[in-house]
Order: structure tokens, then sequence, then C-alpha cells
């Protein structure tokens, strides 16, 4: 079962990296919805760079998230984050993990929807509330907050932004290969759809 499963993946890979050759893969989502990890795994897999937005911005400015927010305010990041979206060469093969809020702005998703295929991961409530709570330092967002009330209240504002993504994959409680599996079949299926992505 496992030979005709990864056959069939192979497949599909080797369909995805023939049809999709010059477009980045962007996924789009909550924090916590598990971009940066299932974007390493995309990477690998598709034998594709791993570039994560929020981690590039640390880089640049020696700084976590979390300090930039606090030194410079939420404003600012957002305009280096738009900065750094400007910035993605719309040629490149990249898996591309953005922050929660990047979407949400009609400069970003309009260049995002623009370069690449965007993916939203949609992962429900309980889900994310869980994994925020084990990494909340992180978090410049949850400073101070009722986290369960937060993000149910943040879903709400933000779903609508996200469903502007081209694909939408809903996670549920599967491994982080099941998940990377389910993408691969959606974007496979999304070529074969739109022929060209």
């Amino acid at each position: 079962m496992n030979k005709i499963i990864n056959k069939n993946i192979n497949e599909i890979i080797n369909y995805i990296n023939l049809n999709l050759e010059k477009k980045p893969i962007i996924l789009v989502g909550m924090m916590g919805a598990g971009k940066s990890v299932i974007g390493r795994i995309l990477a690998k897999s598709l034998n594709r760079e791993f570039y994560d937005i929020d981690e590039s911005i640390e880089m640049k400015y020696h700084m976590n998230i979390y300090d930039i927010f606090e030194k410079y305010g939420e404003e600012k990041f957002r305009e280096i984050e738009h900065t750094e979206i400007k910035n993605i060469d719309k040629n490149s093969i990249k898996i591309i993990a953005t922050g929660g809020g990047a979407f949400t702005f009609a400069r970003n998703y309009n260049i995002l929807n623009k370069i690449g295929l965007t993916i939203w991961l949609n992962v429900d409530h309980e889900t994310i509330v869980f994994r925020l709570k084990k990494n909340l330092h992180n978090r410049p967002l949850l400073k101070n907050v009722e986290i369960e009330r937060y993000v149910r209240n943040l879903r709400l504002k933000r779903n609508p932004f996200y469903s502007k993504a081209k694909l939408a994959i809903r996670s549920h409680n599967y491994s982080k290969i099941g998940m990377r599996n389910r993408i691969l079949i959606s974007i496979k299926n999304y070529l074969v759809d739109n022929k060209n992505g």
C-alpha cells in the first residue's frame, strides 16, 4: 500500500514540477496553521527552496518579530513585511510561508495572487489554540490576551481575506506527511483544472 501511495505522490510531484516551474507556492493562513512546518516539508518534497517571510525579516533586523513589534509597532512591521513581499521574485520556484497577517492586506494578497499559487491552510480553531499555547513567546499579537476568544475573533476577521487564496486546504488532525499529500494532490488538481496555475 505504501509503495502505491509513494508512487502516486512521486507522479504528482513530477507533474507539479513540470507544470508550475516558474511560480512560487505561497502558504497563507492563521498563525499556528503550520505554514512554516508544512512549507519546509513541501520544499524538500518538491526540491524547492523554502523562504519564510518572518524569518527573513528577523535576519535583516537581527531581532525576532516580537521585538520588532515592541520596538517599532505593528504599522512599521507591516511596512517592512510589504516591502519583503514586493521583492519576491515572481519567477522563483520557492515555497513561501507568509506571516499570519500578511494576506489580510489587499496590497499584499494582490501581489501574492499575481505572482504565485496561493494556498490557504485552513486549520480549525482548537488546533490553532493548542499550537499557540505551546509557543506564546514568539507571538506579539498574543501578548496579554485571552487566547481562545482572541483566536476566534481573529479567524472571523481574517478568514474572508484568506479565502482570496487560489486554493484552500482544510486541515484537521492530519499528520505532517498527510497534510503534505493533501496539498500536493490539491495543487495537481488545480493545475489540471487551470492548465497553467
